[in-house]
């Protein structure tokens, strides 16, 4: 039997679905929303900086020429496929979910899911303890999109702080999730 740790998404939710309650589907469960979590900062550090479809210059740039009256279709429509293939029906869920949260639980839950523990022999600069979190907590609301003084929001003072408010916005989330499930069966 595969690992829960190892399943993408789709693979998860069909899991949800057939597990009855117990451990092991609030196990897929946070798996799931760990995932929809990843792609969600994973779009808000580099894939939103991208700016597909808005090159001076398209790809798909000569596609269609001297094939007759269609020739300008060819090219819009890759210009569209160019602009949104980074969009996916995950980040497009993650976004939806977050969106009802407060701003505090939105930034508390993102932050939380940003840091990353240490691992020995990895470098990533996502990697850091909850309470370096804490401390650079300005630069990563940043980096993951927020203005710095757009939104009224206290800052976390410790990460016992940020580590109660992103529970609150986990279990919520987790709720979710799981109706989200139940309406995909």
């Amino acid at each position: 039997m595969q690992r829960i740790e190892d399943m993408g998404l789709a693979e998860t939710f069909r899991l949800i679905e057939k597990l009855p309650e117990g451990v092991r589907r609030q196990q897929a469960l946070a798996h799931a929303l760990d995932e929809l979590l990843e792609e969600e900062i994973e779009y808000r550090t580099g894939l939103r900086h991208q700016n597909a479809g808005w090159h001076q210059v398209s790809s798909v740039g000569g596609i269609g020429e001297g094939r007759g009256d269609c020739t300008g279709l060819v090219d819009h429509v890759g210009k569209a496929a160019e602009r949104y293939q980074q969009e996916s029906q995950w980040r497009t869920m993650a976004a939806a979910l977050l969106s009802r949260l407060s701003d505090r639980q939105r930034m508390a839950v993102l932050l939380a899911a940003y840091a990353i523990p240490p691992v020995q022999h990895c470098q990533s600069p996502r990697m850091m303890t909850q309470s370096q979190a804490v401390a650079a907590q300005v630069a990563i609301l940043a980096r993951l999109g927020w203005v710095p003084g757009a939104v009224k929001v206290e800052p976390f003072k410790s990460s016992t702080s940020l580590r109660k408010a992103a529970a609150r916005g986990r279990d919520s989330l987790l709720y979710m999730v799981l109706s989200q499930a139940e309406m995909a069966a």
